[in-house]
């Protein structure tokens, strides 16, 4: 549903794309709804000095200062929500996947959480984790306690999962607080046509169009419908529209030019293919289109050679689409089998997806954590170095890197990585804990207290953090209780 993914067939609704200038308008909201850290006013300072640069599109920038305050206040999970939203707005949805899942982790309850993380799983093509995220939402309470905005991305969601009837629950709740946006009849309008319906399709988008005439996606969406009826003059007049109204879209010169291919109007059907041309890379129908064109014109030399790019980006693109599904295929297939406790299976399958795509970042880290924890740690370190190359910032690579130093005693080297994470996730027990193991091998008992501290404050319930903290407190007392030398 939007211009702003304009070659996908199930395109964002028009409002999503990672609504990044619309979720702003949310910061000062949730700052003073977030929960506070012990009245740290320095933290609230450094998160709003985050939020400004955030707002002001530097990044990079705000990325930093949102690390700075998980220092202070690591249990807090804006920063971590609000560094999400930084990193998918520098184009880094991996990592930024990365902070949604721990400011859930931090605050489950916070539903637009939720809504952000599984949007950010859908654009990796994560979709079993997208819908998991959603879960919250199977009570319609929890919905109702969005803001329009928050609203408009998770119908937006729930679409690009083809759940309609989620997304069509959803945008009722959005027409009840704003009956006038024509923006919601747009967007029920393409849900409608997703399941089919083009009846119903037809009258939203025509209801949008009445509330806004400068609505181009809703030309648009009406021109395909239309074309799809074969009301061939009625589809072009609407293209046309939403052609005058965005000049820039390829989608809509491609779709402007299949009607008039359709209604025999060779040459114009051309000259708008000719400008949609430029994104037949990524929309290889493009080049399709246009070689029907030109064998309808007579030049079958030309017509050939676009019919032979269609082919071969298509092929190409079927290739790398099976390679995937079979990826996936293996590496669920492993995850279950480490389930069942069969690591030997689970290795089998994560070397046969090593196989396919040296590059499976996934599958280097099962396999790395499965050596580790075994003590084959000359196999482990294979797949830390590849994973290193893929993803230096990986906070999982980074923390089994941390480990894999620390089983060789090169304490330093560990200490490295270890505090490299903490710069990121400082909320992590598990880290702490071994970052006080790390210190305690450096010979830093201090250093090591502290982070030993660290980690029994954030997992009370661990009885191996809690040992791992009075034995350094006995030695420590053992050190201030020795008699002085002589």
């Amino acid at each position: 549903m939007s211009s702003c993914s304009p070659l996908l067939d199930r395109a964002p609704l028009k409002l999503s794309l990672f609504t990044l200038g619309a979720l702003l308008s949310l910061c000062g909201a949730l700052i003073s709804s977030g929960a506070p850290q012990a009245n740290d006013v320095q933290a609230e300072e450094v998160l709003e000095e985050g939020i400004k640069l955030l707002s002001e599109a530097h990044f990079i920038e705000a990325v930093a200062a949102f690390n700075r305050c998980k220092q202070t206040a690591p249990q807090d999970p804006r920063p971590y929500f609000y560094s999400g939203l930084a990193l998918a707005g520098a184009g880094r949805l991996s990592a930024a996947a990365s902070e949604a899942r721990e400011a859930v982790r931090l605050a489950p309850d916070r539903p637009e959480y939720h809504v952000f993380q599984a949007d950010v799983y859908c654009r990796i093509k994560q979709k079993a984790s997208a819908v998991a995220a959603l879960a919250i939402f199977e009570n319609r309470g929890t919905a109702e306690q969005l803001p329009p905005v928050w609203l408009k991305l998770l119908a937006d969601v729930y679409y690009r999962l083809e759940k309609s009837e989620e997304a069509l629950t959803i945008l009722g709740l959005l027409s009840e607080r704003t009956p006038g946006d024509p923006d919601i009849d747009l967007n029920r309008g393409q849900v409608y046509a997703l399941r089919g319906q083009a009846d119903l399709a037809l009258e939203s988008l025509k209801k949008s169009i009445e509330k806004s005439t400068v609505n181009p996606v809703a030309y648009f969406e009406l021109g395909k419908i239309l074309y799809q009826r074969n009301e061939l003059d009625a589809s072009k007049q609407a293209l046309l529209e939403a052609v005058r109204q965005n000049g820039t879209n390829p989608e809509y010169f491609y779709r402007l030019g299949v009607v008039c291919l359709a209604s025999g109007e060779v040459e114009e059907a051309i000259q708008y293919l000719k400008r949609a041309e430029p994104s037949g890379s990524d929309f290889p129908q493009i080049y399709n289109v246009l070689g029907r064109a030109y064998q309808q014109k007579g030049d079958r030399a030309k017509g050939d050679e676009y019919l032979k790019k269609f082919q071969e980006i298509t092929s190409a693109e079927q290739k790398k689409e099976d390679r995937n599904w079979a990826l996936e295929r293996l590496i669920y297939q492993g995850e279950m089998q480490l389930d069942q406790k069969n690591t030997a299976g689970a290795q089998t399958l994560f070397e046969q997806a090593l196989q396919i795509d040296p590059n499976q970042w996934d599958a280097h880290g099962y396999l790395a954590e499965m050596f580790l924890s075994s003590g084959d740690l000359e196999l482990a370190r294979q797949h830390l170095v590849k994973m290193e190359e893929i993803d230096a910032d990986s906070v999982v690579g980074n923390y089994l890197m941390a480990t894999y130093w620390y089983r060789l005693s090169e304490f330093e080297r560990a200490r490295a990585y270890a505090e490299k994470i903490k710069s990121t996730r400082p909320g992590n027990s598990e880290l702490r804990n071994l970052l006080g193991n790390i210190y305690v091998g450096l010979g830093q008992e201090e250093k090591a207290l502290q982070e030993y501290e660290a980690a029994v404050r954030l997992a009370p319930d661990r009885a191996d953090f809690r040992e791992n903290l009075q034995r350094i407190e006995s030695r420590k007392l053992e050190t201030n209780q020795k008699p002085p030398k002589q």
